[in-house]
């Protein structure tokens, strides 16, 4: 092609046709910016095309994680429920405060497990979130490829207000379960849940109940740290299907 241009101009120049010859330098310039303008555009879509199945790879990470995140969660929902169902089959504390939304929250009044009532002394699991793909997003600067800002800052949202909030509430749980267990030691392992009614009037009772509210807010915050999560999980697979 080049030998084909190159013999055309060699011609224009021996028959000394300058007016042809410069229409037909000027066309060969047009062609060749032409073809970079192409060149171009398709490196530019190669790129948008790249970045864009990087995003989607990171979105996938983030909701296979909070999947994950959301059988975590259950898990230590269920445990906290065993706790705060025994103090309140002896005494229903939490219904007398509109501010702890029993009635939003059934789920933690049910028959307690009367045989394994020692759950009241012993704090549950901690929640620790699989933020592996998130970390990465942030660390590797790749905030830029979540085009949605509302699913970005759904994502914040749970990464960093939610899970900082279940972190200092969990942390004033350890703090209470070390008092509990310096306080009541023998209690721990020596009652049974009927000792534990008996005991309704006493401090300890009180002290048990103090505990549960924490475990109890803990939960809730947990319960929001799911629906949001839940939430992001569709508005992903959403993405993902619009993409």
């Amino acid at each position: 092609m080049i030998k084909f241009f190159r013999h055309i101009r060699r011609n224009l120049i021996e028959s000394r046709k300058t007016a042809k010859y410069l229409k037909y330098a000027i066309g060969e310039i047009l062609l060749v910016v032409i073809g970079i303008l192409i060149a171009l555009q398709i490196n530019n879509w190669n790129e948008n095309r790249k970045a864009s199945d990087m995003g989607k790879q990171f979105l996938s990470g983030i909701q296979e994680d909070l999947k994950k995140d959301l059988v975590r969660i259950d898990s230590i929902v269920t445990m906290n429920a065993q706790s705060i169902s025994l103090i309140t089959s002896i005494d229903s504390v939490f219904h007398r405060k509109h501010y702890f939304y029993t009635d939003q929250n059934e789920k933690f009044f049910n028959q307690p497990d009367t045989i394994n009532f020692q759950h009241v002394f012993y704090r549950d699991m901690s929640f620790r979130s699989i933020k592996g793909n998130y970390k990465s997003l942030i660390a590797d600067g790749k905030t830029g490829l979540i085009k949605n800002k509302e699913l970005f800052q759904a994502l914040q949202l749970i990464y960093d207000e939610n899970q900082a909030r279940l972190s200092s509430t969990y942390d004033a749980i350890k703090a209470i379960e070390q008092n509990i267990s310096w306080a009541y030691g023998y209690e721990k392992y020596n009652w049974t849940y009927s000792d534990l009614k008996n005991a309704k009037d006493k401090k300890i009772f009180l002290d048990l109940v103090n505990f549960t509210e924490q475990k109890y807010w803990h939960a809730l915050n947990l319960l929001r740290t799911k629906n949001n999560s839940a939430k992001v999980i569709a508005m992903i697979e959403k993405e993902l299907a619009n993409d």
